[in-house]
């Protein structure tokens, strides 16, 4: 009797061997996540696509990004849902392994109304992953896969201008007005300004501005601002 038993245990164990012996898990290690560029202008469109590197008759990806700089616009390689920080792609092959992909892209559109240079990252992550007869489960990615962009806007030079009526007269202060203005000028923490001045041979000419608390700056000789640097 025992030796009926312990036979029906190894044919169990046999038969479970069998039928669990042509799905198995795998390390994925062909995934390759690219954008399409890395500076992105307000309004531009960016895209991230997902090389699968071999057939995939399964798969589930998030892409999470930051909604307040991109939004969603459209993504190609299966059934998506976008929760407003995070795209989920879903596809499965239902005709069992003879219409498979070998990659995913989704696209995002930066915001309108960006004024500074933001720094950013799409990040993916996968589950559910199966090549295309199902045959071959793939282990889940968990570590994100992180992609670098930056969301800047196209800066324009400043425009310095220096305005006065009348002439330029030796000895005599003659007071001025300097302006700087740009569309869409960078923004600095810290500026120096520092002017030039073509001026007759031997002669001199100081160029004085007066701050908020009605201290002069010689700004042809020292300049006027804070030229610190982070």
């Amino acid at each position: 009797m025992k030796k009926v038993i312990g036979m029906i245990g190894i044919f169990t164990i046999l038969i479970t061997f069998i039928l669990t012996g042509f799905t198995y898990a795998d390390s994925l290690d062909t995934i390759d996540v690219k954008v399409n560029k890395e500076l992105v202008r307000p309004g531009e469109e960016i895209t991230v696509n997902i090389d699968f590197g071999q057939d995939l008759g399964a798969y589930t990806f998030d892409i999470n990004y930051d909604n307040n700089l991109f939004e969603y616009v459209s993504s190609e390689g299966g059934t998506q849902n976008d929760t407003g920080t995070k795209v989920r792609v879903v596809f499965y092959d239902s005709t069992g392994g003879t219409a498979p992909r070998t990659n995913m892209q989704v696209i995002f559109k930066a915001k309108e109304g960006i004024t500074t240079s933001n720094p950013t990252e799409f990040t993916v992550v996968g589950e559910g992953l199966a090549n295309a007869d199902a045959s071959v489960t793939f282990d889940d990615i968990t570590t994100p896969i992180i992609k670098s962009v930056t969301v800047e806007p196209e800066y324009v030079d400043y425009t310095f201008k220096l305005e006065y009526t009348g002439d330029i007269i030796k000895n005599q202060e003659k007071e001025m007005k300097l302006a700087y203005f740009s569309p869409m000028g960078k923004y600095y923490e810290n500026v120096r300004l520092i002017a030039e001045a073509t001026t007759p041979q031997n002669a001199n000419v100081k160029l004085l501005a007066q701050d908020q608390s009605n201290l002069e700056h010689d700004i042809i000789q020292s300049g006027w601002g804070d030229a610190r640097r982070r």
